[in-house]
């Protein structure tokens, strides 16, 4: 009896202080949705990623006039718990991608300044672009790793868009959810690790 109590008491110590990894953002998710004039380039700034993000999600879906979405990403992702089921094999990228899109297609880039940004915008060079979708689509979705190693090191990104329609405004739904490290969003990490130890 005193090792069954025992054994129980350790069970709930155990899940008492278990830490979660990280979550998905759902309070911080972004969602917009721009109309773009023909022949048009756009910038959608992302507003600031909460602090700890290590991952983001991002689906854009081009839609016709009067269409909504099915579903949307935030609804879609409490369904895989955490990043690495998006990346399980192509089932996970067409879970993704809307079952709608309208006939519209445009270009779309991802940079990490406002300024880099803003001159895609002037001339529609995406030299300096962190990802860059040269061919045209009407929808598209993505993960990506935002660390001191890659291009996306930032809080922050700008996303620009290019009409392919040369008659009609196109309506662009930008959807973005952020991954959140548990103990980075707490501000632990290797610089504060290493104050402490000396």
């Amino acid at each position: 009896m005193q090792k069954k109590i025992t054994f129980i008491f350790l069970l709930i110590t155990a899940f008492t202080f278990a830490q979660i990894d990280g979550y998905w953002d759902k309070e911080r998710a972004t969602s917009k949705q721009v109309v773009v004039s023909a022949r048009d380039r756009i910038i959608i700034p992302l507003d600031e990623l909460p602090e700890g993000t290590t991952e983001i999600v991002y689906r854009i879906t081009l839609l016709d006039e009067n269409q909504q979405l099915s579903s949307s990403l935030v609804s879609i992702l409490k369904a895989i718990p955490d990043p690495t089921g998006i990346s399980q094999g192509s089932a996970g990228a067409i879970f993704l991608l809307s079952k709608i899109t309208g006939n519209d297609e445009c270009k779309y880039a991802i940079f990490n300044s406002k300024e880099k940004a803003l001159a895609y915008k002037k001339d529609g060079v995406a030299e300096k672009a962190c990802l860059y979708q040269n061919k045209p689509v009407n929808k598209d979705a993505r993960r990506i790793t935002i660390d001191g190693t890659t291009c996306f090191q930032t809080n922050a990104m700008w996303f620009g868009f290019e009409s392919k329609n040369w008659i009609l405004n196109q309506k662009i739904v930008l959807e973005v959810v952020p991954w959140v490290d548990a103990k980075l969003s707490r501000g632990w990490n290797v610089a504060h690790k290493k104050n402490l130890s000396m």
